[in-house]
């Protein structure tokens, strides 16, 4: 990485449960759908000046995670953030979102 080149940070999400996992991207509330066995990569770029991660509360974390029993909070602490699969290809707001 060059001094003008955006950090980047990513974190993988498994669900070895047996049931959905909802993984939520925050601060954009978004959500996405794993189904048991699915990974899903979390991506953040923080800034190549001043403060990396600017959006996080402690130190210099590019993630910051919550779990429950049935979703998982990432709290994406760059300037921009987004989910993909593992070989790269985005996975959109409400992807597999269970129905009712």
């Amino acid at each position: 990485m060059t001094v003008d080149e955006e950090p980047m940070a990513r974190l993988r999400v498994c669900n070895d449960g047996e049931e959905p996992l909802e993984l939520i991207l925050e601060p954009y509330g978004s959500d996405h759908w794993l189904l048991p066995g699915e990974t899903f990569v979390v991506w953040t770029f923080g800034s190549a000046s001043g403060r990396m991660w600017s959006g996080t509360t402690r130190g210099n974390e590019p993630f910051e995670v919550d779990h429950g029993s049935r979703s998982i909070t990432v709290h994406a602490n760059g300037s921009r953030s987004y989910v993909t699969d593992v070989d790269g290809n985005d996975i959109e707001c409400g992807h597999q979102r269970p129905t009712g």
